[in-house]
């Protein structure tokens, strides 16, 4: 949409605005570790010339109003974001969060272990040797990363989930609670109102609850 213009003809400066809306966001261990703004520069690099042709392919769909323009400027935002980020994270070799820690080569395999199976009973130990590193190597490489020990970033990794699947399904609590490692319902909820401050079940009420839905 033309902005402001102080000479004849097309706009020195067009904007295109919009918003990427996340579930949950306050406690997606991804999104916590995004920066709060991300920059790019305008310039002749693959990823600025892709972005061009995105926004501008945007921008027709938008002003077109042909059917389904909308979804498909919705497409193209998302895959806007997505280069986006990933052209960021290529210029910051020092990524914090569950982002550093993937991008580690001692610290990837230790996560992608405990993501492929959250209800292990995990020990530092087999971490550390699906690391190939000694338990303080990894201890040090998670607190540098992630500002917890691995141990502690598998509790709260748990949770999370937990969080994420109890708010989107209907799901019994006990099996969430089976599936992330917790060996009862009551020691999931003590855990769960320690992390979140209210209960797994109030929790869940209160995001079903009319006044909060948002159409």
């Amino acid at each position: 949409m033309p902005v402001k213009s102080n000479v004849d003809g097309e706009p020195d400066t067009k904007l295109i605005c919009g918003r990427l809306i996340f579930e949950h966001a306050n406690n997606n261990l991804v999104l916590a570790a995004l920066p709060s703004v991300v920059i790019m520069k305008t310039g002749d690099d693959r990823d600025a010339i892709l972005m061009r042709k995105i926004v501008e392919a945007i921008r027709f769909e938008l002003e077109s109003d042909r059917p389904a323009a909308a979804a498909v400027a919705c497409s193209l935002a998302n895959a806007l974001m997505m280069i986006v980020l990933r052209s960021h994270f290529e210029r910051e070799h020092e990524a914090t969060g569950v982002l550093g820690l993937l991008q580690g080569r001692q610290t990837a395999p230790a996560v992608t272990a405990m993501l492929r199976d959250l209800a292990r009973a995990w020990t530092l130990d087999e971490l550390s040797d699906r690391a190939n590193s000694s338990r303080a190597t990894l201890v040090r490489l998670f607190r540098k990363a992630a500002g917890s020990a691995p141990l502690a970033f598998l509790r709260d990794l748990r949770l999370n989930v937990a969080r994420h699947r109890l708010l989107a399904t209907h799901e019994p609590i006990g099996a969430i609670a089976d599936d992330v490692g917790y060996q009862s319902e009551a020691a999931f909820s003590r855990a769960y109102h320690r992390r979140f401050g209210v209960a797994p079940g109030a929790d869940r009420r209160a995001a079903a609850s009319p006044v909060d839905r948002k159409f």
